[in-house]
């Protein structure tokens, strides 16, 4: 008997070792795959140069590379989830394709507005000789016009011609393609095509029709006119915006003195606060009227003299450095407005509490309106004693 139990505790003992060597094998070789897929080399697509945004990917816009699966953070992009996306921003060579910078569609930013100051008229680019499709939104232009003169040769060209500036510094509000407004004067758009019998998308740029200028109504009739003249009109772009220059005055018979500004000068005055009258009331009770039948209660106005309050501050002054500034009831910027005072008025304070000055008559001025100034200043301008 004793023997069977010997067997089956070795029995138990043995199967136990197994499941461990069991449990220990199957660990390690977990183990060793997942490792070995960590190492794992990955193919992924990259740019293969950089892409401008708004770029319909292609084939030729893709590169192929290998990268341990272990440094990949994000889920790479098959090539069937690349062809046929546009790019949402610039995406740079060997840079990894994520789906967060890719759309279906070509990304437009809306068109701004820029006012404008006398007239907004637009003019085809065609009516120009050299059209600039190099303008952006807010640069400026003057404009020539080019007249024939005399008759023309056996080659069919005039001997002369009249030359002259009939605009200048006009301001380019944007352009319009199609009716639509737009902020450059090329576009890219999405195009379908056919190719082979396949149908396909392409983006390809697009010229403005015309531009949106800011003229003068006496400008636009010279601009029209001389077009209509010698059908010749040129664009030169400039860099800066036109000077402009006040026109000269007529001086009438009977001159008229302009009044002139006077300036306000801020005297040094020391501050003089306003005395104020506090109501208390107090009740009077006698000792042999337990019922209180026969109390009282009396009111009393107390007088507060800040005049003496103010006098014996003798070390502490600040004065005011605005133009006009707050006395306030408590410190904070939404309490009740007290007073206003003026500049280089002189206040006697009794401490600094954050960014306020307690003054004497127990309001407050906050330091950015006000500066300290010392006993000898405030003698000096005001002659306190």
């Amino acid at each position: 008997m004793q023997v069977n139990r010997q067997l089956i505790v070795i029995l138990i003992l043995a199967s136990l070792l197994l499941s461990a060597l069991g449990a220990a094998f199957y660990f390690y070789k977990k183990s060793v795959e997942e490792k070995k897929s960590v190492n794992e080399l990955v193919t992924i697509y990259i740019a293969k140069n950089d892409i401008e945004k708004g770029t319909l990917l292609q084939v030729k816009h893709l590169a192929q590379t290998q990268i341990a699966r272990q440094f990949i953070l994000n889920e790479p992009l098959l090539k069937k989830e690349l062809l046929g996306k546009y790019t949402k921003e610039n995406i740079y060579k060997h840079e990894i394709f994520l789906k967060q910078k890719l759309t279906t569609k070509v990304e437009k930013e809306k068109a701004k507005i820029i006012p404008f100051e006398n007239s907004s008229y637009n003019m085809k680019f065609d009516l120009f000789e050299n059209p600039n499709y190099s303008l952006n939104q807010g640069d400026y232009i003057n404009i020539m016009s080019v007249i024939p003169k005399g008759k023309i040769d056996k080659k069919g060209k005039y001997a002369d011609y009249s030359v002259q500036y009939v605009a200048k510094g006009i301001k380019v509000l944007g352009f319009l393609r199609n009716g639509f407004r737009e902020t450059e004067t090329i576009t890219k758009q999405k195009i379908k095509k056919i190719v082979k019998k396949k149908e396909i998308e392409e983006i390809i740029d697009v010229k403005s029709d015309e531009m949106i200028l800011d003229v003068d109504l006496n400008v636009l009739l010279k601009l029209i006119k001389d077009y209509n003249k010698g059908n010749q009109l040129w664009m030169v772009r400039t860099k800066f915006a036109p000077e402009i220059k006040a026109f000269p005055t007529k001086t009438k018979a009977n001159k008229v003195t302009a009044k002139q500004a006077v300036k306000r000068t801020y005297p040094y005055k020391l501050f003089t606060p306003v005395n104020k009258a506090i109501k208390k009331s107090a009740v009077i009770q006698y000792a042999n009227d337990k019922e209180g039948d026969k109390s009282k209660s009396k009111s009393v106005n107390i007088a507060i003299d800040y005049s003496k309050q103010c006098s014996s501050i003798k070390d502490n002054f600040v004065m005011g450095k605005s133009k006009r500034f707050n006395v306030r009831e408590k410190p904070t910027t939404k309490s009740t407005i007290k007073r206003v005072l003026d500049r280089n008025t002189i206040i006697p304070y009794k401490s600094l509490e954050g960014d306020w000055y307690l003054i004497c008559d127990n309001n407050y001025v906050h330091k950015n309106v006000v500066k300290k100034v010392n006993a000898k200043f405030v003698k000096e301008k005001v002659g306190l004693k």
